[in-house]
């Protein structure tokens, strides 16, 4: 399902350029996201249950953690480091060349995965150990108090 939906209406050789009849793309267009979303499911599913052979080992792989813990300071952040970018533009800029938006693009992910860093590091991290102490103080004060009370005090 996956490989029809992104290569469905391509030719083999790709060299040749051929204008797709009108039901064939109606046809694309329509199912192309629901046949991704199936197919995703069935992949989710299949690791879920230990059936993903090696892109479950792929995807559990313990490398993925510190990328998966700045994920959402590097999608907090980007949108506001590219709008101060581009308020800062003097002129048009222009993708040529090359390189230079090579260059552009690697400082954007340098710093946003940096100030994402600097707030894990000084919000998320310690919100979290304070909500495991917080946890275990609330479950400690719980099991003390239905040790103290009879048996009486705990029906309502």
């Amino acid at each position: 399902i996956e490989f029809a939906t992104v290569f469905g209406l391509h030719t083999g050789s790709g060299l040749v350029v051929e204008k797709e009849s009108l039901s064939k793309t109606v046809t694309n267009n329509t199912l192309y996201k629901f046949g991704w979303s199936i197919a995703l499911l069935i992949q989710i599913f299949l690791c879920h249950f230990g059936l993903g052979g090696p892109i479950n080992s792929f995807l559990s792989w313990k490398g993925w953690l510190p990328l998966a813990r700045l994920s959402y300071g590097v999608y907090l952040f980007h949108y506001g480091l590219n709008v101060a970018w581009a308020a800062q533009l003097r002129h048009v800029y222009s993708f040529l060349p090359d390189i230079q938006s090579v260059i552009i693009f690697i400082g954007f992910i340098g710093t946003v995965n940096l100030i994402s860093a600097i707030l894990f590091l000084c919000v998320e991290q310690p919100m979290a150990n304070f909500e495991k102490l917080l946890l275990q103080l609330l479950e400690c004060f719980s099991l003390s108090l239905s040790l103290s009370l009879p048996y009486s005090a705990l029906i309502p």
